[in-house]
């Protein structure tokens, strides 16, 4: 899953360079002018879409977004590498035990289930 940007929709403000958790190397174009998601490092977070003040950045053809994140009980050791890693503390439980996602407070970014080690998390992306 990627995101692109529309280039003629960036005027070129960078939002979208420092919003990236996941430290894609979003750059400028070869020009200096506008601003392009490298498709082979972006997880599909979306976080870049959301900040965009021009409505620039949309998934990639082919590519949907994240509409759920879930843990699968049978997997989940209670590491807390999930915790730990989620920019909105989404994942719940005791250290152990296998956690939840609050899905109160999650984004749906897939930081989770990008470092889970233990294949316990599920991401469901939209139709």
């Amino acid at each position: 899953m990627a995101f692109r940007i529309i280039e003629e929709k960036c005027v070129g403000c960078g939002a979208c360079r420092w919003v990236c958790l996941f430290g894609v190397p979003v750059a400028l174009t070869p020009d200096g002018s506008k601003y392009e998601i490298p498709q082979d490092k972006c997880i599909g977070c979306g976080h870049c879409e959301h900040v965009c003040p021009n409505n620039a950045i949309e998934p990639a053809p082919g590519h949907k977004r994240i509409k759920k994140v879930t843990i699968n009980p049978e997997n989940c050791v209670g590491c807390t590498v999930c915790y730990h890693v989620c920019p909105d503390k989404a994942p719940v439980g005791e250290r152990g035990k296998p956690f939840e996602i609050d899905q109160t407070k999650c984004t749906a970014c897939g930081m989770c289930a990008v470092r889970c080690k233990h294949d316990a998390i599920h991401v469901e992306y939209e139709d």
